[in-house]
Parts: C-alpha cells; structure tokens; sequence
C-alpha cells in the first residue's frame, strides 16, 4: 500500500490538500484510515502537536508564523522514512500515518523527527522561545472501529504523556485488570443509563447560589466500574461524547424540573466532545426552548486537554460564550506555568489544590497566583479540601468557594443543605 499511497497522495485534487503546507487534509486521510484498518496489516496513527505555537505566533505574528508552519512540513517530509505518510490537521497538528516495519518502529522514528525538528526550528524563532512537541500514538489492533477511535486513543495518549510530565501519574485503563472488557464499554453505556451524583460546592460567603459538581458511574450486574476507569476507557473509545451528551441532557432535565434560578451544575467535558465540531450543535438544540438554562451550567475542562487540544479550545469557548455557558478549568496548576494558556480562553472559574505546602514561600506563591486570577476576574475553587481547618486560611486570601469530602460527600439528589456556619476546631 505504501508506494501506492504515496503516488495517490502526490495527484490529490485540491479538497483534499491543505492549502498552506500542500499535504493532504483530514478527510483525505481518513479514507486512507480506513482503508488500513481494512487491510489488516499494522498500521500507526503518530499525532505529532506543536505544543506551544501559539505562544511563538504571538511573538513572530502571524504571516511569519504561517512561513514557519510551511517549514515546518517540509523539514518533516524530510525527516520522515520511505513509505510514511504525512497529513496536516487542524492548525498546529501534524498526523503520521505508518504501516509495516514503519509501524512497529512508531516511536524511535517519531522521537528522531521531533528531535531533528526541534533542533532545526529553533534557528527560526526568538532565542527567548522553544517549540515543544508532543507525539501520541495509536496502532490499529482489534476494537479499533475507525478512524475517529484512533485519533482518540491518540490524543489520550498526549495526555497521559503530559500528566507523568508534571509528577501526576494516570491510570492506564486498557490494561488494567479488574474483570471488566473495555469493548463492553460501548455496548454497556446503550443498555444501562448512568447514574447521577452531585458533590456541593461550598460558597463561604451567602450568595443565593447553590453550586453541585455532576459526577457520574456506570451500575454494571457484577458491582460498579469505577468512574476513573470508566472516562479513560471512553475517552480511548470515542465514547465520551456519547457520556457528556447524557451527562448534559439529564443535568438539563433537572433544571427544568426543579425550576430555580440559584441552582448551578458544573458539567466535566472530555477531550472527545472538545474536539467533535458536532458537539455544539447538538447542544443548542437541547437548549432552544430553554435558553435561560445556559446560564446555570459551567463547563468543566481540564488544563491537561486544553494543552492537548489548544487549536479546538478558542473554537469552544466562542460557542460557549454565545450560549451564555461559563467555563470552569479543572486541574488548574498542574503544568508550570498554566497562566501561559488563559488568552485562549475565557474562564470564569479555575479549581484547584490550593493546600499551600505551609511555608513562607509556598504561601507567598500561592497569593500570587490567587492575584492573577483576580486580576484576570477568574474565581478560584479550593478542590479536594480534606481538612475543614483549612478554610480560614482560604477565606482570608479571598477564597470563597470550596469543594471536598469534608464538607459534603457525593449523595443521589442535590440536597445538599448549605450551612451558614462551620465549627473549626483550633489546631
């Protein structure tokens, strides 16, 4: 297939080629997708993301930026082995499409082009600047059902590699052993509903608005899946739209029911939806005879998938803007400088560990942070709290807002009655 695909590619007509570097386009290459799925054959889908363009856009402006794109697919044409492939994605996503022995040597060939690309790249941009990439990969192998599941376990991957990054680790749900077949996921999602819980978000200061967290499992016969497995298994899958669309409906079913203008749900979206151009069009109906609802959610997003979908987040936040839906960023503080990215996007709530480590500059670096946010009118969330004596400390840098086991643990229903005082003990 290689020479044929390479032949095939070079007398493209012109929707099927990126206008700016000339390589195919996405649709051109999920044919050729499923035509490798179809074969048999190995096959690898290597996502290669220019991780931090659009800081260097903003340096270089973007005429110059769009020279250094089209350098950029040369040098990787270069670079790259006989017989794979190379397509341009959205904006700054690069695809690699490797079959045979290409395939089974993904990752020492993928790391070689990032590293020949980032050593001939940094001639061209400001010497205060690094472009950093990332590669995540996807073979095809069995439950692979298309295209879009192995852009998803792609982009999964990315996020997996971020997060042992920064010191997190993540679990690596399709290999895990508990029982549970993660092909079932799909089929098990069509016969059992999920089930609903809503963890409180504790205002500190009476403001007439109760806030709960949506959280969710899956009821399986033999005992519950749990919900960290259950999102990364979906998210490898393409299935986590699919979670999010119900997630979302029945949310807006509830407000509907219960009718008060003080309730407000935080919805958690997956990487899935963030890059499904469908999504929102899907959510304007849901709200068409409703709209005033909009203003009672806020959309969940976490920074490790804004980092790995940077290009599809400003798209998200224009429709959640016209909707009137607020945006929450979830994992806030977890890279090293998450301020780098809020220009893409207007947040109005971050949540985060805001456990300072207790000494000076710990509690200086925190007060900093608290004043950006401020700054840039975002409202930040202590998540996690676990000790109720930690809240005066938050209260006193201008926290207001927290959500923990100890003050409230997941229930059923949103009844959650909210106190208008806490007893702390001294410590």
């Amino acid at each position: 297939m290689d020479g044929t695909l390479q032949t095939r590619a070079a007398h493209l007509p012109n929707e099927h080629l990126d206008p700016l570097t000339g390589l195919p386009n996405r649709a051109w290459l999920e044919d050729a997708l499923r035509r490798a799925l179809d074969d048999g054959r190995p096959a690898t889908l290597a996502l290669l993301q220019l991780e931090n363009f659009y800081e260097i856009r903003s340096w270089v402006g973007k005429s110059d930026a769009s020279f250094l794109l089209s350098d950029i697919a040369r040098l990787l044409q270069h670079n790259l082995p006989d017989g794979v492939m190379l397509c341009r994605c959205e904006n700054y996503e690069f695809v690699l499409l490797l079959r045979n022995e290409n395939s089974v040597n993904a990752r020492p060939i993928t790391d070689r082009i990032k590293q020949a690309l980032q050593s001939a790249v940094s001639e061209s941009i400001p010497p205060q600047l690094e472009l950093k990439c990332a590669v995540g990969l996807a073979s095809a192998e069995p439950g692979v059902t298309g295209p879009e599941v192995l852009f998803a376990r792609a982009r999964h991957q990315l996020s997996v590699t971020l997060f042992r990054r920064h010191g997190e680790q993540r679990l690596s749900a399709m290999h895990e052993v508990d029982g549970f077949d993660p092909l079932e996921l799909g089929p098990a999602l069509e016969r059992q509903p999920l089930a609903l819980n809503f963890q409180p978000i504790v205002s500190l200061m009476p403001d007439g608005v109760e806030r709960y967290e949506v959280r969710c499992h899956l009821p399986l016969d033999k005992g519950r899946l749990a919900p960290v497995r259950m999102f990364e298994i979906a998210v490898q899958n393409a299935l986590g739209g699919a979670i999010d669309r119900q997630l979302i409906s029945r949310t807006l079913g509830i407000l509907r029911e219960k009718n008060q203008p003080g309730l407000c749900f935080f919805v958690s979206l997956t990487q899935n939806s963030m890059v499904d151009t469908e999504f929102f069009n899907w959510l304007r109906t849901q709200l068409a005879d409703q709209q005033h609802l909009a203003r009672q959610l806020v959309v969940q997003i976490s920074e490790i998938d804004i980092l790995i979908a940077q290009h599809h987040v400003q798209y998200l936040c224009e429709h959640l803007a016209s909707l009137e839906i607020r945006l929450a960023v979830t994992n806030f503080g977890l890279t090293d400088n998450p301020f780098r990215y809020l220009p893409l996007l207007k947040a109005d709530y971050v949540k985060m560990n805001l456990a300072a480590d207790g000494t000076g500059e710990g509690k200086r670096q925190l007060q900093q942070t608290l004043h950006k946010l401020r700054d840039s009118n975002i409202q930040a969330i202590a998540s996690l709290v676990e000790n109720i004596n930690t809240l005066p400390p938050l209260w006193h840098s201008g926290v207001t807002l927290a959500q923990g086991n100890c003050l409230a643990e997941p229930t059923p229903e949103p009844v959650f009655r909210f106190p208008r005082e806490i007893r702390i003990e001294a410590s």
